[in-house]
């Protein structure tokens, strides 16, 4: 629907969309209504040719917060998220037990 880079689930629902708050904040805000069930995070990239603005980011930031929420898995846009210091951020996923996950992009509408 392009309304949002990230979305938190817990149990198949999805508990919040992100919007001009960010990831940690929409994270947090989807731990208060999880009532403690894990969540899933998932990052996507908006399916445009050009990736000059708005493009996804994750990190150790990222992997603290989930972990302050209690979210398990991180699934990203393989090739159209930015992972800063991708080697600590992997490290502290792992220490964390967090799974980092990354998809192919489908196909654009286009069939390309």
């Amino acid at each position: 629907f392009d309304i949002g880079q990230s979305v938190a689930i817990a149990e198949r629902a999805c508990l919040a969309v992100e919007a001009m708050e960010g990831t940690d904040a929409m994270l947090e805000r989807a731990a208060s209504l999880a009532n403690g069930k894990p969540l899933r995070l998932v990052k996507v990239s908006r399916r445009r040719k050009h990736m000059l603005f708005d493009v996804p980011v994750a990190g150790p930031r990222t992997i603290a917060t989930m972990k302050a929420t209690g979210a398990t898995v991180l699934a990203v846009d393989t090739g159209r998220t930015l992972l800063l210091d991708r080697d600590e951020m992997l490290a502290e996923a792992r220490q964390a037990k967090i799974a980092v996950v990354g998809y192919p992009p489908a196909e654009e509408e286009s069939g390309k």
